[in-house]
């Protein structure tokens, strides 16, 4: 592998962390989004008995 195919492979691989971030960063936005829907007791509930609502995929 010459010096251009090993930095190719480098943007290739950033590019793919990046979007694997921007996955998760989705899937929290839409957590926050329920969590802010939801009334101050039903979550002091969840967190109390420690039922804490799963993070989406």
């Amino acid at each position: 592998m010459d010096d251009r195919d090993t930095k190719s492979y480098g943007e290739r691989n950033s590019a793919s962390d990046l979007l694997e971030i921007a996955a998760q960063l989705a899937s929290l936005a839409e957590d926050i989004k329920t969590l802010a829907a939801m009334p101050i007791e039903q979550i002091s509930t969840l967190i109390e008995s420690d039922d804490r609502p799963e993070a989406s995929s």
